[in-house]
């Protein structure tokens, strides 16, 4: 067998980086596409909502899609009643297929971290009927596709207060 020289060896070793490097992007940022993020804003809702509330959640399936991980995080909320994760994309109002918070009618003035470090499971999916699937691994699809969306509902505005949709990469909260 031939020995390379350096100068091929060092060809040879960008290649394989830019193979690596381009698989793990176009699979979410090298994650496995486990990572979901979504900010927060009124002008998402649907209807529209003028508020002066923001948030933002992140989100992190296990390696098999059975759990995920998740920090919700709203500022300037006053009495904020709950919040849910729904299938529906940009646009259009969906059905709640997962519970982050709530319900607390009365609401909370909520300024920073509301749900830090909590995880659900396939048996925190409440509506295994919907078009965005019936496991933690459909809902991650569906959300790689576009078609899932986090809000969080006040007393102020009922049907949502803030919205996002949830995109592939996020954070390690």
């Amino acid at each position: 067998m031939k020995l390379q020289t350096p100068a091929k060896m060092m060809v040879i070793i960008l290649a394989l980086l830019v193979f690596v490097s381009g698989a793990a992007f176009a699979n979410g940022s090298g994650d496995g596409g486990r990572r979901f993020s979504a900010r927060l804003l009124g002008a998402n809702e649907v209807p529209a909502v003028t508020t002066g509330t923001l948030g933002s959640v992140a989100i992190k399936f296990n390696a098999t899609f059975s759990a995920a991980e998740f920090s919700l995080t709203i500022r300037k909320g006053v009495r904020i009643t709950q919040a849910h994760i729904h299938c529906g994309p940009a646009g259009q109002n969906g059905p709640v297929i997962v519970f982050l918070a709530g319900l607390h009618a009365p609401g909370w003035d909520v300024n920073g971290r509301w749900v830090s470090h909590v995880t659900v499971t396939n048996a925190n999916v409440v509506l295994t009927t919907s078009p965005c699937g019936s496991t933690l691994a459909d809902l991650a699809q569906a959300m790689r596709d576009g078609n899932m969306y986090v809000n969080a509902h006040s007393v102020a505005n009922p049907g949502g207060e803030v919205r996002g949709q949830l995109r592939a990469g996020g954070d390690d909260d």
